[in-house]
This record gives C-alpha cells, sequence and structure tokens, in this order.
C-alpha cells in the first residue's frame, strides 16, 4: 500500500512523499530514496525500489525534495541547504518505531545524503549511492569559466539543459555552497556505504568516487564500478536491489 503525505518545512512550503506500507512487515525497516537534480519521487529507480523493497517486507519512502516534483518552490532557490532540510523534515516524519532507515541516494542525492549523515549522525542507517556527487555544490566552480560564473551571479539564473532536463537555477546554490567544503566530508564521513558508478557517466565523473573511497579513512566503503553503465544506470535496477541486500547482509554481524 503506498499512501502520499504532504509534510510541511519552512513557512508554508511543504514537501511531497510517498510511503509504501509491506503488507506483511518483517521487523522495522525502511529505506528512503533521495533523489537526482531535478528528478523526482517516482522515477524509475525509486518505483523499482519501492516495489522490491515492499516485497521483502520493508516499508519505502521515496520524497520530492523542493522545486522537484510536487514540493513547493522551484529550481530556482535550490540549494544543499534547503535539500539537507527536506531530508530531515522526511525522516522525522517516518515512525519512530522504525529503526533509522536505509538511505538510497541518486546523484546530487548522494551529496545531500552523505552531508546529512555527517551533520545528523545516527539519525539515518547505511548508504547505497548510484553515481554520486559528493562534489556536489561546490564542483560547479571549477567545471564553469569565470565569465560564467560571474554572467551566472549578475543574472541570477543559470540554465541547465540537456536532453532529461531544461530547468533555472538560482545563483543562491553557488553561495549556500561555501558552507559545504568536500574536502571536510571526506575527511569527517563515516557512515557505512555502497556505491554503484557506471564508468560511461558523462554527467559525474566515476573516478571522484574512486578518489572519495581512496581519500576518505573511515572504513566500510564499498564500490562497484559498472563497464558498460550510464548516470542513470536504470538497466541496472535489479543488480543493484540484489546487491544492496547482500551487503546489507554482510554489515549485519558488525552492527
Amino acid at each position: 500500500m503506498r499512501e502520499t503525505h504532504f509534510i510541511p518545512v519552512e513557512g508554508e512550503e511543504r514537501i511531497a512523499v510517498d510511503w509504501t506500507v509491506p503488507a506483511t512487515p518483517e521487523g522495522s525497516r525502511a529505506a528512503v530514496f533521495v533523489h537526482g537534480f531535478a528528478s523526482h519521487r517516482q522515477g524509475e529507480k525509486a518505483t523499482f525500489f519501492a516495489e522490491r523493497f515492499q516485497a521483502s517486507g520493508w516499508h519505502f519512502l521515496s520524497l520530492d525534495m523542493r522545486g522537484h516534483g510536487d514540493s513547493s518552490s522551484g529550481m530556482e532557490a535550490l540549494t544543499l541547504s534547503r535539500c539537507i532540510a527536506d531530508l530531515h523534515a522526511a525522516l522525522d516524519w517516518i515512525p519512530k518505531e522504525i529503526a533509522p532507515p536505509l538511505l538510497i541516494a541518486s546523484s546530487m542525492g548522494g551529496a545531500v545524503a552523505a552531508w546529512y549523515h555527517l551533520l545528523h549522525p545516527g539519525r539515518a542507517g547505511a548508504l547505497a549511492c548510484i553515481a554520486p556527487s559528493f562534489s556536489f555544490p561546490s564542483n560547479l566552480r571549477s567545471e564553469l569559466s569565470q565569465q560564467e560564473l560571474q554572467a551566472w551571479q549578475e543574472r541570477g539564473l543559470r540554465r541547465v539543459q540537456n536532453e532529461w532536463l531544461d530547468v533555472q537555477v538560482g545563483y543562491g546554490l553557488m553561495e549556500d555552497a561555501q558552507n559545504y567544503d568536500p574536502r571536510r566530508l571526506v575527511k569527517e564521513y563515516s557512515a557505512p556505504t555502497l556505491i554503484f558508478h557506471g564508468i560511461l557517466d558523462d554527467a559525474v565523473d566515476w573516478r571522484e568516487s574512486i578518489n572519495f573511497m581512496e581519500d576518505c579513512p573511515a572504513t566500510g566503503i564499498d564500490l562497484l564500478l559498472i563497464k558498460e553503465g550510464d548516470h542513470r544506470l536504470t538497466e541496472y535496477k535489479e543488480y543493484m536491489f540484489e546487491s544492496i541486500m547482500s551487503w546489507l547482509r554482510r554489515l549485519e554481524p558488525a552492527q
């Protein structure tokens, strides 16, 4: 059974969440899907994982961060701080008898979930990342020329367009990025983490995941590289689900 709820976050703003309840719950386990940039809570991967975790006796939550899907605001107001606050509100909404949930995060969602773990230790369980952009949004400074950054700042908005999306993003994203140094994340991050990354990813270089795993002093970080995988990895949904479940079983003795 899937229920849709709207959770207040700031002022009159709200986020949309889908809460899927298994017919026969096995314990108090839950998983939460954190979508990527300009995506939403009912994407192909989120829907697939909801069905598979529900069939395995898990509760499942997927959310639209503000500016996405059915949640308030627009992409013009997107910041990492707002995304982290939205995830916090969603996790705080989950019934208290549910254990700290597994987070499954895609692309930008990987940065959101990783920073959430760092800033709110103990509020979530292990993290499974799909093509994560751990350096988002600070990485945009190196990807754009000084002229492009200056134009973005002067206009207040920048158009981001590809075959999947066409949105306007506010410069507040870059101003807020000063609060999130990727070097701090690498140095202080400690959650058990499984990373999937495709070598054909043309949005987030798979080497970023290798660098994160190598440079992070924490133990319990595993990386699975998929030679023919792209950024979305939708063709590998079943493989990722089975890998996550196997990885969690391996983690259980240590928890």
